[in-house]
């Protein structure tokens, strides 16, 4: 839950991973948990409507939900991550996996995924596509299209996404976009839905069956 420019609601991130994870809980015939729609987002802190948690807050939702699960005889749990500020997952699914043999969890990040193809779909290099740009724009356009505003901005700093550890983004992205939001359609947003989905189906099931 955090700002996305004028045109966006603060509930991109979530809405679009529940759209996801629906695709890819059918696709694995999995059974899904709601979302979590609070992460860490300290980096948007100055712009309203931006809430988040601490890293260690998120270390130990997403701790005390696998370790749950596999309490209940739960043995594979996948974890979607659709908000690129949580970083503190990967290290966290990385300390679960080595200090039990109760199950495995695997956690991916559906852009990175399913990159080669939106490349291939989307105009912006996705190295400037960081937030609120093109790719989200689309996705909402896609998904809730009455939730999409008219005032479209275009930033993008000569900067690389480390900057995001330095300092908040209203620094460096005063409008809190950082892409081209502007050369958003609808269309894009369905194929990139649909490329990412199959491509997490398939890393997972991949992943899950060599362990």
């Amino acid at each position: 839950i955090e700002q996305h420019g004028p045109h966006l609601p603060i509930s991109v991130d979530w809405f679009t991973g529940e759209a996801l994870a629906r695709g890819v809980a059918e696709g694995l015939n999995a059974f899904q948990l709601p979302g979590i729609p609070i992460g860490n987002s300290h980096a948007h802190h100055g712009f309203r409507g931006s809430v988040s948690v601490s890293p260690e807050t998120l270390d130990g939702i997403v701790r005390d939900i696998s370790l749950n699960l596999m309490g209940q005889g739960f043995r594979r749990i996948a974890i979607l991550n659709f908000h690129g500020g949580n970083l503190i997952v990967k290290p966290t699914t990385r300390d679960i996996n080595l200090t039990q043999d109760s199950g495995k969890v695997v956690q991916l990040h559906p852009s990175f995924v399913a990159a080669e193809r939106l490349s291939r779909i989307f105009e912006t290099d996705l190295a400037d596509e960081q937030h609120a740009g093109e790719l989200e724009t689309s996705l909402m356009l896609h998904l809730a299209p009455e939730q999409v505003g008219p005032q479209r901005i275009d930033h993008v700093p000569n900067l690389g996404p480390a900057e995001f550890d330095y300092r908040p983004m209203r620094d460096f992205c005063p409008y809190g976009v950082w892409g081209r939001s502007s050369l958003a359609s609808a269309e894009k947003g369905k194929q990139a839905l649909a490329a990412m989905i199959e491509d997490t189906v398939v890393a997972f099931e991949e992943t899950f069956s060599r362990l």
